[in-house]
């Protein structure tokens, strides 16, 4: 298939002047998946054996809440019922069998038996991807169900209903059989989902975000998952959207002031957080709010930050597998990217970003012509998002988007990844970052970093906000929450430059203690992966970092993209020495970098203990190779100038907090 046809059809870009995408190409997508997933099923099987991932086999051996055969079935159900919600029909080619009825031989295997207290990967209920595909496939799964397995779906949800998640995203899973419930006319306790709505509004936390409750963090998820369940709710229940429409309506509005920020010119979101496997569920919060009729984008700028994610996965990237499978992964099979929870069936919430197939061919999502982002256009634009505490960066040649973190209170430092994926200084969309797979060691990429020895390392955990503006921040971090017994806390402030970022940073302890930061992440190729890295010809390798260092400097080059580091004068001077590290994936793992492949960076660590309250000034810098062939320094001049007035803010700072130990 030539990349100018994707799925064999020939782009419109009188129709799509951005992405050439239109609906045919996203109707050919979920076709894609649908039958991929479809062939799964065997004679009789009441939910799909999606094959075992191809790309090493660690994230299987220490998955501690897999979603197992429930999660295959429920999250594919939601393909299926938007297919047939866009097509009126329950039939495909390649597939010989009545879709809607495979489906629904899984809800009535799934109701059989009480929902179990304790979560088995062999236990077959029915979760949240098919209460969705219930309520958008209603025809074709629901209506034609016998009265006994009627009567069995309603006690079920009955139970899910009265569970009480913890205070976090879950409480929307519990909410949403409610509305199965009332359209089908069922008694249930309304008062509970009740409380559970005023529960999640607790969470709103300003500019249209929400936090994960007692997760406590903003992220990939819940930049769109509060949006998807929020509009999912107006457009089912009319008793919630008479009560909360208006103020959805609000904090919608401030949302997708931001939303554009989020997505580069390429149609890429900027990858920060958890499940980042479910891709283009990115933008299903968007379509959600278009389909809700609570949007304020206009259906031309919606669509085009939909069709330039879908395209970037599917198109650009091929997510897909040759079998139709969507593996576990971001542009392509990748495990390292898993979290404890992500089996097989997991990435298929990415079925969610497909939901506006469902709006009519008439809406204005599919009539408008599509509009540009900020990152299309030729001026660099920037907004701060303090409500998640972070600040957003796109536009400009690089067309790339940056996301600029100054708080992160999530909780959960010890899994996720949560050092690469929540605590790094800037994610970016085209870069990505290095990862060693869940539960692996600290990195430094990203971050900075605090040790009373130079052996043994504490690096940025928790962030908090002192300051945040469009371009610069002032953050602060303890080191006891990144390691038992260490002390001191670690100030920083940050300035977003058109090109690259100045990091000025401090400690304030009870003794000296040696400092250090990591760079931007280099992509290098491996030979187990197809090549697309501009500039080589064959995907043989793997490939070694091209390193040009002089002192106080050091430029990593590989075929896909480049990172510097610059140490910039500063009174008095620390002298430090710049290093690359090299890192390979770990065992069972075939990947080291988001977009696969390995990973490096610079990586600046000073030479000596360095006193409290003395400052330190590094600049970093990465940029594609196909967009900057090479490294263009930068004004050194301006970066002395912006370091002189962080010096002043640091020092503000004081030492109220200094020696600060571990709350016992």
């Amino acid at each position: 298939m030539p990349p100018e046809a994707p799925f064999g059809i020939p782009p419109d870009y009188e129709y799509a002047p951005r992405t050439g995408w239109t609906r045919r190409h996203w109707l050919a997508a979920l076709e894609r998946m649908l039958g991929g997933v479809l062939q799964c099923f065997g004679k009789e099987a009441v939910s799909p054996r999606i094959p075992a991932s191809r790309d090493g086999d660690a994230l299987a051996r220490q998955l501690r809440n897999p979603g197992g055969v429930s999660e295959k079935l429920n999250r594919t159900m939601m393909l299926a019922a938007t297919y047939m919600a866009a097509t009126n029909r329950t039939t495909i080619e390649g597939f010989d069998g009545d879709i809607a009825a495979v489906y629904r031989r899984g809800i009535a295997a799934s109701v059989r038996n009480p929902v179990p207290g304790k979560r088995s990967p062999e236990t077959l209920r029915l979760c949240p991807g098919a209460h969705l595909a219930l309520l958008l496939g209603w025809k074709h799964l629901y209506e034609p169900l016998d009265p006994e397995t009627k009567a069995r779906l309603a006690e079920r949800l009955r139970e899910n209903v009265t569970r009480f998640p913890n205070e976090s995203n879950l409480l929307l899973f519990s909410m949403t059989p409610a509305m199965i419930l009332e359209r089908m006319g069922e008694d249930y306790d309304r008062g509970v989902s009740e409380g559970m709505f005023t529960r999640i509004l607790n969470m709103y936390r300003g500019d249209g975000w929400f936090i994960d409750g007692w997760n406590q963090q903003f992220d990939n998820y819940n930049f769109w998952g509060f949006q998807l369940y929020l509009h999912l709710f107006m457009y089912f229940d009319r008793t919630w959207r008479e009560r909360y429409g208006d103020a959805i309506r609000a904090i919608t509005a401030m949302h997708e002031t931001t939303v554009p920020y989020w997505f580069a010119s390429d149609g890429a979101p900027i990858p920060k957080g958890r499940s980042l496997n479910y891709r283009f569920a990115a933008v299903s919060g968007i379509q959600w709010a278009q389909k809700s009729g609570l949007s304020s984008l206009s259906g031309g700028l919606a669509r085009r930050i939909a069709s330039g994610c879908l395209k970037y996965f599917l198109e650009t990237h091929r997510c897909l597998r040759d079998d139709g499978i969507l593996p576990i992964g971001y542009r392509s099979e990748n495990t390292a990217v898993g979290e404890d929870y992500t089996d097989t069936g997991a990435p298929y919430w990415a079925g969610t970003g497909l939901v506006a197939l469902t709006l009519p061919e008439d809406h204005s999502f599919w009539v408008e012509s599509e509009q540009p982002t900020p990152a299309d256009g030729a001026v660099i634009r920037r907004i701060a998002v303090r409500g998640a505490e972070m600040a957003l960066k796109t536009g400009g040649s690089r067309g790339e988007a940056r996301m600029y973190i100054a708080g992160e209170p999530f909780r959960h430092s010890t899994i996720w990844q949560a050092g690469s994926k929540y605590y790094q200084h800037a994610y970016s969309s085209s870069l990505g970052f290095a990862l060693t797979g869940d539960l692996g060691p600290e990195l430094s990429a990203g971050r900075t970093g605090v040790s009373p020895d130079g052996e043994v390392w504490a690096y940025r955990t928790r962030p908090r906000v002192r300051a945040l503006n469009a371009d610069s921040c002032l953050s602060e971090w303890d080191a006891w929450l990144a390691r038992d017994r260490f002390e001191g806390l670690v100030v920083t402030k940050s300035f977003f430059l058109d090109r690259g970022e100045l990091h000025v940073f401090t400690h304030h302890s009870s003794r000296p203690q040696y400092l250090r930061i990591g760079g931007w992440s280099a992509r290098l190729r491996r030979n187990q992966i197809p090549t697309d890295f501009p500039g080589s010809e064959t995907g043989d390798g793997p490939e070694a970092p091209r390193v040009e260092k002089e002192i106080g400097r050091m430029i990593l080059s590989s075929d896909f993209n480049y990172s510097a580091m610059l140490q910039v004068a500063a009174v008095p001077m620390v002298s430090g020495r710049i290093a690359c590290v090299t890192l390979p994936p770990r065992e069972g793992f075939s990947h080291s970098h988001l977009f696969g492949g390995m990973s490096c960076w610079p990586v600046w660590t000073s030479d000596r203990p360095v006193d409290p309250g003395e400052p330190v000034a590094i600049f970093v810098d990465a940029a594609l190779r196909a967009v900057e062939g090479a490294w263009t320094p930068p004004n050194t001049d301006h970066l002395a100038e912006l370091t002189a007035g962080a010096i002043a803010d640091l020092r503000m700072v004081g030492q109220e907090d200094a020696g600060r130990e571990a709350p016992i």
